[in-house]
């Protein structure tokens, strides 16, 4: 083995060139060789590493995937494009790929590692904001909910798997009436508070959604008769009980609930909305309570 290590070593001038580290590891997992690059890939002087088990490197949620390369490396399958993540000598992280084989002759691993950190944070990075613009094509912007586009798509994937639903449309009674008292601002601030009242006395596997203005959507799953839509239907009504607080005075507002069962009313989206749309007005026509299931 004392002879390899001098081969490697004649050869660093040249390898010192690559921005990658050559490194050679024993069965024990120990670094018996290291290119100067090694400083570079790890942030640590090869001095440091050498003769150190790998494992005081590694990042404590890599080691079982490590060991795993390691064996099957050891087994006569090359890896060469394993990732791992490494501590430098400041705890920060350095994502390595590598390229690695096992030599059984001379019973060591021959690896190439590339530091990708930058290429990884960029990725993450580009991940992050493909969640954002998600999350903004699917949020109404006045409200934090899910908006139209969201409701439609997650609606008709649960059709597709589920026959327990129901559809209810809900508006706010005499929203004109505020925006004029109030004006547009302070409409606003009563759809805002309106929403949230709605997202908090949900279900948690229901949704609900604003389609514009003053106009919202429920979709309740787990819906195996009317009573039940009924009882959902209740417990928002009742999330409007208490006054909503615009330009420091005490305001109450209702809402009107029309509902659609699944099967019973239609089974598409557009039947099941429509339904639930002229039952909602049959409801403001009610002088009780203003909750309506579709005929």
């Amino acid at each position: 083995m004392a002879t390899d290590i001098k081969a490697f070593q004649a050869l660093s001038e040249h390898m010192d060139l690559l921005l990658d580290a050559i490194c050679v590891v024993n069965r024990a997992g120990e670094f018996v060789y290291l290119s100067q690059g090694a400083e570079r890939v790890f942030g640590r002087t090869p001095q440091h590493m050498l003769g150190q088990s790998m494992f005081n490197f590694i990042h404590p949620d890599d080691h079982e995937r490590t060991r795993a390369a390691a064996q099957k490396i050891m087994g006569g399958e090359a890896q060469t494009h394993f990732v791992n993540r490494y501590l430098r000598a400041d705890q920060s992280v350095a994502w390595i790929q590598w390229s690695a084989r096992y030599f059984v002759d001379r019973d060591l691993r021959l690896a190439v590692a590339r530091d990708i950190t930058a290429q990884r944070q960029m990725e993450e990075e580009r991940e992050r904001l493909l969640q954002q613009l998600e999350l903004l094509a699917s949020t109404d912007a006045l409200t934090g909910i899910a908006n139209r586009r969201a409701f439609f798509e997650q609606a008709q994937q649960r059709l597709r798997t589920n026959a327990q639903l129901a559809v209810m449309y809900l508006d706010l009674n005499h929203f004109k009436q505020i925006n004029d008292r109030f004006g547009h601002a302070g409409g606003d601030r009563l759809i805002q508070q309106a929403a949230q009242r709605l997202q908090q006395s949900l279900r948690s596997h229901d949704l609900v959604a604003r389609m514009g203005g003053d106009e919202f959507v429920v979709l309740a799953d787990r819906i195996q008769h009317a009573s039940a839509a009924q009882s959902v239907a209740e417990h928002l009504y009742q999330a409007f009980g208490s006054p909503f607080v615009l330009a420091q005075q005490h305001v109450l507002v209702t809402p009107s609930i029309g509902i659609a069962l699944y099967g019973h009313h239609g089974e598409t989206l557009e039947d099941l909305l429509q339904h639930a749309d002229n039952a909602m007005y049959q409801a403001k026509q009610r002088t009780d309570k203003s909750i309506q299931l579709a005929y």
